[in-house]
């Protein structure tokens, strides 16, 4: 699924004028404050049959930090380098999203954002300038994707505080 502009600039503005480590950091206790007052059922129902569930995006999250993960580091170690987007409900199909146990899916990101946030800080600050090549964005540095997540998280929070009401 492409980026529009209007979901950029909706990203954008989530993390803008904050710090975008200190957002990401944030996100999981907030995520499992969510999920911890829901019900298995509430985390499975999905609010339109093309929309995804509280679950189904919490293991969207955890897949994308898979992604980000390799992009931060792949920034670093070869600055320029070309990186494929990909596309999101393929991967919710061929991962089978609505199957997963959604607090599996929770402690799965959980891990991973905990990974990052240990590896961005430890980056000389040359590297936060290191850029790739998006597929679907262009030129996006790694500041620019810890911005870009810290948005991604907010509008996720905001999608889950919708469904679960």
């Amino acid at each position: 699924m492409p980026d529009t502009a209007e979901y950029l600039a909706r990203i954008r503005q989530y993390a803008q004028a904050q710090d975008p480590l200190e957002l990401q950091r944030q996100t999981p206790t907030i995520l499992a404050e969510l999920v911890a007052r829901a019900s298995d059922e509430q985390l499975r129902m999905k609010p339109a049959k093309d929309k995804w569930s509280v679950g189904e995006i919490l293991a969207h999250l955890a897949e994308d930090e898979i992604a980000t993960a390799w992009r931060y580091r792949q920034m670093v170690e070869h600055s320029g380098i070309d990186l494929a987007g990909f596309d999101q409900d393929l991967w919710a199909r061929m991962g089978d999203y609505a199957s997963r146990a959604p607090q599996e899916s929770l402690t799965l990101f959980q891990l991973l954002r905990n990974a990052n946030l240990q590896f961005l800080p430890q980056i000389a600050p040359e590297h936060w300038e290191s850029f790739g090549v998006h597929a679907e964005r262009g030129r996006i540095t790694v500041k620019d994707l810890a911005i870009h997540m810290a948005g991604h998280d907010a509008n996720h929070i905001e999608q889950i505080r919708r469904i679960l009401g």
